[in-house]
């Protein structure tokens, strides 16, 4: 989904993106040496694949720039300018942005499965509160009762929310943990997945917590 996203959004073209997210999962498949030359020594392969995602963009713009110059009949050997540079250096903020959404997605589904698993609504009361914040928990504690076809009282809708931004903290300190594994079996430094999330401006006192807990659990 992020890398998708991310097209969408370098390219301003779904349709285009769709095409090149084509050839990207074409490579991924068929184990594309793109992949094997990744070194966790060289950095982050989030970082990796923004560079490799960049340059793909970058080449799509010069085949469009080749096929309008044939088009136009341009005179062979004129200079083109790719219409986007490559910036592959640079920091790429959409990139961050859809990486950022990716992991915050993967951490609300992972919420909603244990709703499914516990039939207590964590996800669909932070959800709710997260779209209605200045709702409070009286009103909450009505509509739930209502919807759920069962009596909950505000005091329960305030634990359940506790207990359910904890359970959202916990899913996406594993997420980016998981995206920091080298191998399946590393466990990652709590110091690493507090500075990507430092980077990602994902640190919050709820996540300061939930990296406490996941500090105990190594322990």
């Amino acid at each position: 989904d992020a890398v998708y996203r991310y097209l969408v959004a370098k390219l301003g073209d779904s349709e285009a993106a769709c095409e090149l997210f084509s050839r990207f999962a074409e490579r991924v498949v068929e184990i594309h040496p793109f992949l094997q030359r990744a070194n966790p020594e060289k950095g982050r392969f989030r970082d990796y694949l923004k560079a490799i995602l960049s340059r793909m963009v970058i080449d799509w713009h010069r085949e469009q720039q080749r096929d309008r110059s044939k088009r136009h009949e341009i005179t062979p050997g004129t200079d083109l300018e790719p219409v986007q540079k490559d910036d592959d250096a640079t920091p790429d903020s959409e990139f961050q942005k859809v990486w950022t959404e990716e992991l915050m997605n993967q951490a609300w589904r992972g919420l909603e499965e244990i709703e499914k698993a516990k039939g207590q609504p964590y996800h669909s009361l932070l959800l709710y509160k997260a779209q209605n914040p200045q709702v409070r928990s009286e009103a909450m504690a009505q509509q739930f009762t209502a919807k759920l076809g069962r009596p909950i009282s505000a005091d329960n809708v305030r634990k359940l929310l506790q207990r359910g931004q904890e359970l959202l903290s916990d899913l996406l300190i594993a997420e980016v943990a998981r995206s920091l594994r080298e191998t399946d079996e590393e466990k990652v430094s709590v110091d690493r997945i507090e500075a990507e999330l430092i980077e990602l401006k994902l640190l919050d006192t709820h996540r300061k917590k939930a990296l406490e807990r996941y500090q105990e659990n190594r322990a």
